[in-house]
């Protein structure tokens, strides 16, 4: 068994939190808190990349539930330029949320499978981030059977039914097209917001226009943002699938489901699928 000081070998008088003093920078950014947040409990080499790597990732889904929830807001506000400047930011967070596997992105799963033993399963699954469940509801990925893992949780799993009943980024965009005199049925707008988002041809048809007609042209920017925004959103879960694939096979994941066919049927799942099914036509 090895020493503990090997599984952290960063000076332990920067990572200790009781550093005697403070600057305007430790206080700002919480560094003192931050460095102590690390805890490797295997002799895997990649476990502080995974780590580390991992939190950071928590923080970006927290981030852009940030800048969804604000984009909803604007769009709700009939704020199309505020919107579409708020989406072209987050596209930036979605590329550098990408970029968050390469640490680890040549690990084994002899470097991996320590790391799992000791997890354990169940809990351990990915689908326990909450912040990442609120980011995907805001993006309209609505399933009800994803709160299941949060019931241990009673305030999380609260939060989360809330973000299931709530429109989505989407459902706003869809009622913001609805107010400016575009056709679309009821059902599309006025609905269920907790089910399944249902590809409808009549919100496909209003793309179309918007994307046809001058006259629409700041939905039209306010469409592509949306549409970068799906892209890099599925960049990153290709991320993701990549790296389990690489580490984990096809092994058993939450509730004894292949985990890497679980991950690519998310990938078969389009945020914003019209302005993906539009695009045959134009």
């Amino acid at each position: 068994m090895v020493s503990e000081p090997w599984r952290d070998l960063r000076p332990p008088s920067a990572t200790s939190g009781e550093i005697g003093g403070t600057t305007g920078y430790i206080e700002y950014f919480q560094a003192r808190q931050l460095h102590t947040l690390q805890r490797p409990i295997t002799e895997s080499a990649y476990e502080m990349a995974f780590v580390v790597s991992s939190q950071v990732m928590e923080l970006y889904f927290g981030l852009l539930c940030h800048e969804f929830a604000r984009a909803r807001r604007e769009v709700r506000d009939n704020d199309v330029r505020a919107a579409s400047s708020t989406l072209r930011r987050s596209v930036s967070h979605l590329r550098a949320l990408e970029g968050t596997w390469e640490s680890y992105a040549d690990m084994m799963p002899a470097d991996w499978n320590p790391i799992k033993a000791r997890l354990g399963k169940g809990e351990s699954s990915s689908v326990h981030s909450y912040m990442y469940r609120h980011m995907v509801f805001l993006l309209g990925l609505k399933s009800v059977k994803m709160l299941e893992p949060h019931q241990t949780t009673p305030l999380i799993h609260e939060g989360l039914h809330e973000a299931l009943r709530a429109p989505s980024l989407y459902d706003e965009v869809l009622a913001l097209i609805q107010r400016r005199g575009l056709e679309l049925p009821d059902a599309a707008v006025h609905r269920d917001f907790a089910e399944p988002y249902v590809i409808r041809p009549e919100v496909e048809a209003a793309w179309l226009r918007i994307y046809r007609e001058e006259a629409f042209a700041d939905l039209r920017t306010l469409g592509e943002q949306l549409t970068q925004v799906s892209e890099h959103y599925t960049l990153w879960l290709r991320g993701h699938l990549r790296a389990t694939v690489r580490t984990f096979g096809a092994k058993p994941g939450y509730y004894g489901t292949d985990a890497s066919a679980w991950l690519r049927r998310g990938l078969d799942q389009p945020v914003f699928p019209e302005l993906w099914t539009a695009r045959t036509a134009m």
